[in-house]
């Protein structure tokens, strides 16, 4: 039917059950016993199934007849795909295959010097970095691309709904094949340059390697589609992290190329002390970001224990976090974890089935979120500060044994400075996403390509972290955008470069920052700031805590800055210095809107420390700069909302998650009571009611407002708003 929607575009719910370490046992299985199992004790609609392996010496192996391909031992006269596919698309499973692009065994590289990626001193990556300890990666301009295409081919000839790419990547310091080196030539007239980042050809060589792997994912594309036009294809894209250039993964680059946007977010048991209590969440707002459906990628995997999974309640979170992003969500396990975990899928069960019953509840749903985020991929790839005396680590500040870590590190090399950076600014991203889910502040993540007159003016006020390197059309965009009558909240080094990582000046004005003096000193601790004017629950005389990372800026003299940073102390335990003259926030009228600024790395400083104030100075700032919320919640911070409008439909959506767990992995929630919610609306409802929990919600109109009252939320409630 015309305008029908394509199933890739309704709600997923996606398994991986890997018979690992030996597929061919996959051939002594019942399959339709197996495709009964995945309907009814997973709830899917969407399996991976393996077309080669991603593990050991047999990744360029198939689980399926394809011709001029190696058979999978043990399975031959046996095609995987062709004879579970039919079974599965019986129970309304849809069939996608997985297929390694990233990890082949050195005998079968062996074959094939010349597709091997290479470094800059002309090393084959695999030699010097074995992929998990033994194995190694190909190029994607070498002619190993056309080996791939027709691999994808021959899948997609099976039957199959689609294909998922594990890979390919260019990997850090590749590549430097012979087709890379030409290719490159033919577009810049020059060498390939090595690492350095006053080089503008080094930048342009970051450029080169995305758009080399989106080169791939679109000839992978038009491959899968001359078979079935129909058909799926999506990659690992990578989620939010700054590191992602490296690996030249950019979801703005590949998205035009894929039918999902998809990405790891792996909770590593035993091996992440600081686990973002958000993880979930933030990757399915970033992949939703990119405007494709989005699956985020949970392992069921216990981390690195691979033949054991996690806790029940841990997965439950995720998908929970997942489901209430709008984004589909994946589940990774090895079969034979089975044996001695048999209920492992009780929890998904629940949850799934749950998506499966209320599946009108989770279609079309739009944002709508008055506050974005900015997540740019410019500042991960080209961000590098000009300040010299920024590149200096701070002591934890920790007081212990009698004494107190205020000790310094100069980091020296460029390389080392960038990794510095990146730091920076991946816990600048986790502090700003987690003071605003904290503070029930409803936002988007926003891409660079989202910064246009068009897509702001969907929003109230717009949020730059710590660093950013703004491209001059979304300069202008963000100044016509506070002129109309938004807002604008930054801090640190945010826009104080272009889109290539050169110093600018252009947002000066904007932000009422007539100069920038230099730094303070670096230290964590024992460094204050006082406030000048009441502003934002915070009382003339009180001191706060200065971030490590600060700028000594002047404002404009017409700017407000209820706020001053105090002199520097050099040492704990020492008399109070004085007031600076250096503002430590900076409020400026901009035609009819408004920008606040902080000149302190004051998400970074609140990803680290988790500081009270810090996280009161970003989520109050942004309410004081958001007139009228549609929404306002009283519930613990650890309660996290997201809202939707169904298009199509005249309703509105409010998933509500309880966060509240006795450690990570989760093993057992805390209930929360008494969650009240406020929405902002231009009419009466007709009827709200909650669809999952059901304990008992009250609600009645004041006015304009909805006032919700639940009870309580043991994990994960929707409420619907029927107009």
């Amino acid at each position: 039917m015309n305008g029908e929607k394509k199933w890739w575009e309704s709600p997923v719910r996606m398994l991986r059950m890997d018979y690992a370490p030996d597929v061919s046992i996959i051939k002594d299985e019942d399959l339709e016993a197996v495709a009964k199992n995945r309907k009814e004790d997973w709830c899917i609609n969407c399996e991976w199934i393996v077309g080669n392996p991603g593990f050991g010496d047999v990744t360029h192996q198939t689980t399926f007849k394809a011709d001029g391909y190696e058979e999978y031992p043990g399975l031959e006269g046996f095609d995987y795909l062709r004879n579970y596919t039919p079974i599965a698309h019986k129970h309304d499973i849809r069939v996608i295959a997985y297929l390694n692009m990233h990890w082949y065994s050195y005998d079968f590289a062996a074959g094939h010097p010349d597709w091997e990626q290479i470094t800059a001193d002309g090393e084959r990556f695999g030699s010097i970095n074995p992929l998990y300890g033994t194995g190694t990666t190909f190029c994607v301009n070498s002619d190993w691309r056309e080996w791939a295409f027709s691999l994808m081919r021959e899948a997609m000839k099976t039957g199959i709904d689609g294909i998922f790419l594990d890979g390919p990547v260019v990997f850090p310091d590749c590549c430097y094949c012979p087709a890379c080196r030409m290719e490159f030539f033919s577009s810049y007239g020059k060498q390939i340059p090595r690492e350095n980042w006053q080089d503008p050809l080094w930048k342009a060589f970051l450029c080169f390697r995305e758009n080399s792997l989106a080169r791939f994912l679109e000839d992978a594309q038009r491959a899968v589609k001359e078979v079935n036009p129909e058909g799926v294809i999506f990659l690992n894209a990578g989620n939010w992290e700054p590191s992602g250039w490296r690996v030249a993964r950019d979801i703005q680059r590949v998205g035009d190329f894929q039918n999902f946007n998809g990405a790891e977010a792996f909770f590593s048991h035993g091996t992440d002390k600081t686990w973002n209590p958000y993880a979930y969440m933030m990757t399915g707002k970033y992949l939703r970001a990119g405007k494709k459906p989005a699956v985020v990628f949970t392992h069921y995997m216990n981390g690195a224990w691979h033949y054991l999974n996690l806790p029940q309640e841990e997965i439950n979170l995720a998908i929970a976090q997942i489901a209430s992003t709008g984004a589909n969500p994946w589940l990774a396990l090895i079969r034979s974890s089975l044996d001695s975990q048999p209920d492992s899928h009780e929890p998904v069960r629940d949850i799934f089935g749950f998506m499966e019953n209320k599946k009108k509840y989770f279609t079309d749903c739009e944002s709508l979120a008055e506050v974005g985020l900015l997540f740019s991929s410019h500042t991960n790839r080209n961000y590098l500060s000009r300040w010299e005396d920024i590149y200096i680590k701070a002591g934890s500040g920790r007081e212990e044994n009698l004494g107190v870590d205020s000790s310094t590190k100069s980091v020296g090399t460029w390389s080392q400075r960038k990794k510095q950076c990146e730091e920076m600014l991946r816990n600048s991203y986790i502090g700003y996403f987690q003071a605003l889910a904290r503070a029930h502040i409803q936002f988007d993540i926003l891409l660079d390509q989202d910064l246009t007159i068009e897509n702001l003016s969907s929003y109230k006020t717009v949020v730059l972290p710590d660093a950013a390197c703004l491209d001059y059309d979304a300069v202008l965009a963000l100044k016509e955008f506070v002129r109309k009558g938004g807002n604008l909240v930054c801090s640190f080094e945010a826009g104080l470069y272009d889109a290539e990582g050169d110093y600018s000046e252009e947002l000066f004005e904007l932000l009422g920052i007539e100069q920038i003096d230099g730094v303070f000193p670096v230290v964590r601790g024992e460094n204050y700031e006082k406030i000048v004017t009441d502003y934002g629950g915070f009382k003339t005389g009180d001191l706060i805590e200065r971030a490590e990372y600060a700028l000594k800026v002047k404002a404009v003299q017409e700017a407000e800055t209820p706020m001053l940073f105090m002199n520097p102390i050099k040492g704990f335990y020492v008399p109070l210095q004085g007031v600076s003259s250096h503002p430590a926030l900076i409020i400026n009228s901009y035609g009819r809107g408004k920008t606040a600024y902080f000149p302190e790395a004051l998400g970074h400083f609140y990803g680290v420390t988790g500081m009270p104030n810090a996280e009161d100075r970003i989520a109050g700032t942004v309410k004081s700069l958001t007139p009228e919320p549609m929404l306002e919640v009283r519930a613990p911070g650890t309660v996290s909302l997201e809202v939707y409008r169904q298009s199509g439909q005249d309703r509105i959506i409010l998933h509500i998650v309880n966060n509240t767990v006795d450690g990570r992995p989760a093993r057992h929630r805390l209930p929360v009571t008494d969650i009240s919610v406020s929405v902002n609306l231009d009419r009466s409802p007709k009827e709200v009611y909650t669809l999952r929990e059901n304990k008992g919600m009250e609600w009645r109109m004041d006015g304009s407002k909805l006032e919700i009252r639940i009870p309580a939320i043991d994990l994960y409630e929707i409420v619907s708003v029927e107009f």
